[in-house]
Parts: structure tokens; sequence; C-alpha cells
């Protein structure tokens, strides 16, 4: 067994990593959790989610744990904003205008108030509710939205990275474009990431990368595997996501992380 008696901050990715495929979470973590605060471990939930969706899953524990939200894009603790990373209103309507040329893909405009979409779409809005549960209907994207917009997340039901990246790859040099599941792609500000939230947090709560766990399954994880010496990529994560780090957890189903989290208990209580 891997020695973790010096973690003192551990993050991890929701979907595909914390949650189930049918995207519940094991009862069990709430439990594993209060041992895991109880040995004085710092925890922060970090996922391409809005908010919202984060607070209404963890509520219970909403003022002990960080949240790194739409990728980075809004973190908030105890309630209260650490920092937003706001995207330039000209690339919203650079992208909308690429976007709207793309066929059978649907946009998002991920803001600190709301969710945004510009046609009211049934099946699409039970896909993304889990994701966004707070939701605005806009008659035009290319009109300005009294909000701060942190993300633009683009779906396509086929392939992200087939019919979405190569129309919107070319902004990666100037923004942070990633390829965060299998039918999406964000677009936020360069340094707005999992892993530079992280990097924030790491510096309030004074812990060093070799003191902080990660788990994560998809591309926009991989900032985070280099900012945590425990770096764990789940046994179902992306290749690439799985070259980026130290270590490999079981899968999602197999509740990969809360397994790490009970071998921490055990080390810490001998």
């Amino acid at each position: 067994m891997k020695n973790y008696k010096n973690v003192k901050l551990i993050v991890t990715d929701m979907d595909g990593t914390l949650l189930h495929s049918d995207y519940t979470l094991n009862p069990l973590f709430f439990d594993i959790y209060n041992q895991i605060k109880t040995l004085g471990i710092s925890f922060a939930i970090a996922s391409g989610r809005q908010y919202e969706s984060l607070f209404n899953i963890f509520k219970e524990i909403q003022n002990d744990i960080y949240f790194i939200a739409e990728n980075g894009g809004n973190v908030v603790y105890q309630g209260k904003q650490q920092f937003v990373q706001e995207i330039d209103p000209k690339i919203i309507k650079e992208v909308v205008k690429i976007i709207r040329l793309i066929p059978n893909t649907e946009l998002i405009l991920c803001g600190v108030k709301s969710a945004y979409i510009e046609e009211s779409k049934p099946e699409f809005e039970e896909h993304i509710a889990p994701y966004y549960p707070l939701r605005e209907l806009v008659s035009d994207f290319l009109k300005p939205i009294s909000d701060q917009i942190v993300k633009i997340a683009i779906y396509n039901p086929e392939s992200s990275e087939d019919n979405i990246f190569p129309h919107v790859g070319y902004l990666k040099d100037k923004f942070q474009v990633v390829i965060s599941g299998k039918h999406w792609v964000d677009i936020s500000v360069k340094n707005s990431n999992k892993g530079y939230a992280l990097k924030k947090i790491q510096n309030i709560l004074q812990v060093s990368k070799e003191e902080t766990m990660v788990f994560g399954d998809y591309l926009n994880d991989i900032e985070m595997m280099s900012n945590g010496y425990y770096s764990f990529a789940m046994d179902n994560a992306h290749p690439l996501l799985k070259e980026k780090a130290r270590f490999l957890a079981s899968s999602n189903d197999e509740d990969g992380v809360l397994k790490i989290l009970k071998d921490i208990i055990e080390q810490k209580n001998k």
C-alpha cells in the first residue's frame, strides 16, 4: 500500500470519477468524508458543473469543502466566491457565430448567476439539467447578458473531438479550449482550469503539491494532475489523462475514489 500519511488536501472530479455512471453518489461518501475531516484533511470538489449543481449534491457539508465549479471559472467556499474568471464578450460572440454553423450542436453560456441557452429544446434541457439546474432562456447570445460568463460549453451528440474541437481548436493559444467529455468542449480564459484553481486553494491553505491528492477521468483534469503528487486517473479515464497521472484508481463504478480514501483513513489511524 502507498504511503498517504502526509496528505492534507484531497481534490476530486465528479462525473466519471466520484459519481457512478448513472450520476449517483455512493451514500457512504458522507460517512467517509466525515472521517477524512476528523483527520484534519481539507477537501475540494472540482467539476465542469455549475456551482448550484455541486451545492445541491453536497449541501450537508457545504461549509466544509471548496467548490471548484465550471472547470475553475468559479471557485466558492462557505457560500463566498473566492475568484471568478470572466470571458471577454468579444470571444463569446466569435464562438457563437462559429457554433451556429455546426449541425446538431448546442451551446451553453455558463455564468455565475445562471447558465443560458438560446433555444428551448426539452430533450437537451433534460440532458443538461443535472449539470446546470439554474438555466435561463435568452433571445440571442449576441446580445449582452447581465452576468459574468466564465465558460462556454459546447455539446455535440456524436463526438466532441471530431465535430467541435476542429472548429474552435485555433483559440487554444490564447484561451483554455478543452475536450471535457465525449460530447463536450469547454472554452474559458487561459488560466481558467482546475489546476490553476487548485494552486489558489493550496496557497490559501498553505498546502504543498507533495501534500495534495487529486482524482480525475478526463482531459479537463490534466492540469490538476501536475499539481498534486498523489495524482490518480480512474481506470475508466481517457488514455491521455492516464499518461499524466502518477497512479491509477479503480473505475468510478467500482468507487475507486472511496477505496483510496478508506486507505488514507486506515493509515492515519494506525
